[in-house]
């Protein structure tokens, strides 16, 4: 029988050297020995893609650090965020990446994965994230035209959070803008085995 109750142990894993200081979870505590090593090597593989492979002969600092945001209901979601700052550069970089699995199946969760076919979420959740850059005054260097089904996103226990690099659609001093969409505001188009439907249904 499934069970649909897991969450993961989590520790920490980290790289240091004299220019970096990145670190990243690891699960431990699955049933599923196999299900645990797939999660694992997804992680380990998306943060090694954040690290720069030039390392202190270019970079001055490479920081990274990780928060869980979901460990539920056999759902992970976990952010990524890595800060790298190049040699006699003026600024430094964020970039924040995502990763959402399923704790009983190692699947990971692609942003067309949460919602049901048809159900014109791509549009819905445009519209919502346009009328949030609107009331929050956020300034634009590009038209935000709309989301596409591999948009990055994480999960919380109440909410679907979108978000954009920086520099993607903002000025560099706003950072990675976050956008916050309650499950209230979507239950309709969630896919009913999916994983946003056990935490609205829950409450």
């Amino acid at each position: 029988m499934a069970n649909k109750d897991l969450s993961a142990v989590i520790t920490d894993v980290q790289i240091r050297n004299e220019c970096t200081d990145v670190v990243y979870p690891r699960v431990s505590g699955l049933p599923d020995d196999a299900v645990e090593d797939k999660i694992n090597r997804m992680i380990q593989e998306q943060v090694l893609a954040m690290i720069p492979k030039e390392g202190c002969d270019v970079y001055q600092e490479i920081k990274g650090i990780y928060v869980v945001e979901l460990n539920d209901w056999s759902v992970l979601s976990v952010k990524f965020d890595v800060y790298t700052f190049r040699i006699h550069a003026a600024n430094g970089i964020d970039e924040q990446r995502s990763l959402t699995v399923n704790l009983e199946t190692g699947k990971e969760y692609r942003l067309y994965d949460l919602f049901k076919r048809n159900s014109n979420y791509k549009s819905i959740i445009s519209d919502i994230i346009k009328d949030q850059i609107e009331e929050q005054n956020i300034p634009l260097i590009k038209e935000f035209r709309g989301i596409d089904d591999y948009e990055e996103f994480y999960l919380t226990e109440n909410a679907l959070v979108i978000y954009f690099q920086e520099i993607e659609f903002t000025p560099h001093y706003i950072g990675i803008p976050e956008f916050t969409i309650p499950y209230s505001q979507i239950r309709n188009l969630v896919r009913e085995d999916g994983p946003i439907a056990r935490f609205i249904n829950r409450h």
